[in-house]
C-alpha cells in the first residue's frame, strides 16, 4: 500500500477537484465539501490555488439557495490544448482539442510508406503543425498522445511499420516529438485508443467489460474487464493476431505478424484473385461475385470463432466491431451472433463502432487529457 505525504494528499484532492468542476460545471465549494466529505477549509485552501493559478474561476452565484449565494465554479477549458494523432503505415490522422475534450480542428495526411522513416515522420509532423497553425496563438499544447499499430511496451516486437521500414525500429517517437515540439508524448497502441474512445464517448459509454476488435491493415482486439483496460505482463493482452487455429498451422519458428493476422488480412484475397485487399473484396461480393462473396463469409466466420473463444475467457457484455467495419453489416453481425450462440452460455452484445475512424483520436484526447489534468495540477507549486 502506498503510504502518501501532505504533499500527495494535497496534489490528489487538487485533481479530483479540478475534475469535479470540469464535470458539474458552476458547482460550488458547498457542493465539493459535500461529494468529497472534505473540510470547508481544505476545500477552499485547494480551490483558492486553483483559482490563483487560472485553472478554474469563479463565475457567478447559486441563486438557488438560501442565505449567502455560494459563488459557482468553472473549468478554464481553453487553457491548454492536446492533441491525438493516429499514425498508420499508410495514413496519419490528427486532432486538437481543448480541456474538455472537444475538437477543434481535425486533418489527415496520406503516407507513401514505401518512401522511408522520413517520409513517415515527416507527414506526422506535417499534421502536427497544420493544427499548431489552426489553434489559438496565445493557448499552448500540453500533451501529445499518439496511437501507434504496435506493442508499445516492448521496443520491437509487432511493429506493423517495420514489416514496411525495417529501419522503423531506430525510430523513438517520444523522444522526436519532445525534441520537435518541447511537448510530453503518450505513445499508446491504436487498438486501445480505439477502446477507449468508445468507452469514452461511442456505443460502450455504459458497459464495464468490453472487448474491442480492429480489423482491416492488421486484427487486434483490447478489452476493458470490470471496468478496468486490460493491459497483460507485456501490455500485450490482446494480440489475437497470433490465435492458432490448430496445431497443422504450428511452424519452427515464432512469426511476426501472427499467423491469424496473416491469414485474414493477406493470404486468403489470393483465394478468389483479389490483389487489391478488403473494400475491393467486399464491393466484388456486393456485385454478385459469388467467388468473393464467399471469402467474405469465410472472413467473418474466422473472426466470429476468435470473438467467441475470447468471450469465453472474459464473459464480456459488447463486443465492438471497428477498423474496417464496412465487412460488418447487418447480415454478418447475425452470423457472428449464430455462432456465440451456438458456443457461449452467455452471449454478449454485438455491434458495430460508433465511432468508426475517429475512435482512436478520441481515444487518444482522454489519455492526453488525463495526463495534462495531472500536469497541470503541477502549476499551483511553481
Amino acid at each position: 500500500m502506498k503510504i502518501y505525504n501532505p504533499t500527495d494528499i494535497g496534489d490528489r484532492n487538487k485533481l479530483m477537484i479540478l475534475r469535479l468542476i470540469k464535470v458539474y460545471d458552476g458547482i460550488s465549494r458547498q457542493e465539493i465539501s459535500k461529494r468529497m466529505h472534505l473540510s470547508a477549509p481544505a476545500v477552499s485552501n485547494n480551490v483558492a490555488a486553483l483559482i490563483e493559478n487560472g485553472i478554474v474561476y469563479e463565475n457567478g452565484c447559486d441563486d438557488t439557495s438560501l442565505g449567502r449565494k455560494p459563488r459557482q465554479l468553472s473549468y478554464k477549458g481553453d487553457l491548454y490544448y492536446v492533441i491525438s494523432v493516429e499514425l498508420m503505415p499508410k495514413k496519419v490522422r490528427a486532432g486538437i482539442a481543448d480541456l474538455y475534450g472537444e475538437v477543434q480542428q481535425w486533418t489527415e495526411k496520406e503516407i507513401i510508406v514505401e518512401n522511408g522513416v522520413d517520409e513517415v515522420l515527416g507527414q506526422l509532423d506535417s499534421a502536427i503543425d497544420e493544427l499548431l497553425e489552426k489553434r489559438k496563438k496565445d493557448v499552448d499544447v500540453i500533451a501529445i498522445a499518439v496511437g501507434v499499430p504496435a506493442l508499445t511496451g516492448q521496443n520491437d516486437l509487432n511493429d506493423l511499420f517495420g514489416t514496411y521500414l525495417p529501419e522503423w525500429k531506430n525510430v523513438d517517437l517520444k523522444e522526436h516529438i519532445l525534441q520537435k515540439y518541447n511537448v510530453e508524448a503518450i505513445i499508446v497502441n491504436d487498438v486501445e485508443l480505439a477502446l477507449i474512445g468508445e468507452r469514452e464517448r461511442g456505443v460502450g459509454k455504459k458497459q464495464t467489460n468490453i472487448v474491442y476488435i480492429k480489423y482491416g491493415e492488421g486484427f487486434a482486439a483490447r478489452a476493458i474487464v470490470d471496468g478496468y483496460l486490460l493491459k497483460g505482463n507485456n501490455m500485450a493482452a490482446g494480440e489475437l493476431g497470433y490465435y492458432l487455429e490448430s496445431l497443422e498451422e504450428m511452424t519452427d519458428e515464432f512469426v511476426c505478424p501472427g499467423r491469424f493476422e496473416k491469414k485474414v488480412c493477406q493470404n486468403i484475397f489470393s483465394e478468389c484473385g483479389e490483389k487489391n485487399g478488403l473494400s475491393d473484396l467486399i464491393l466484388r461480393a456486393e456485385q454478385g461475385d459469388e467467388a468473393a462473396d464467399a471469402i467474405v463469409k469465410k472472413i467473418i466466420r474466422k473472426i466470429a470463432v476468435v470473438i467467441a473463444n475470447t468471450v469465453l475467457m472474459l464473459n464480456s457484455e459488447m463486443v465492438i466491431l471497428g477498423g474496417d467495419s464496412e465487412i460488418f453489416t447487418e447480415e454478418n453481425i447475425v452470423e457472428i451472433k449464430k455462432i456465440l450462440e451456438k458456443v457461449c452460455p452467455f452471449v454478449p452484445e454485438v455491434v458495430t463502432s460508433k465511432l468508426g475512424a475517429d475512435a482512436p483520436i478520441i481515444g487518444g484526447i482522454k489519455v492526453a487529457l488525463d495526463y495534462a489534468e495531472e500536469q497541470i495540477i503541477m502549476l499551483w507549486k511553481s
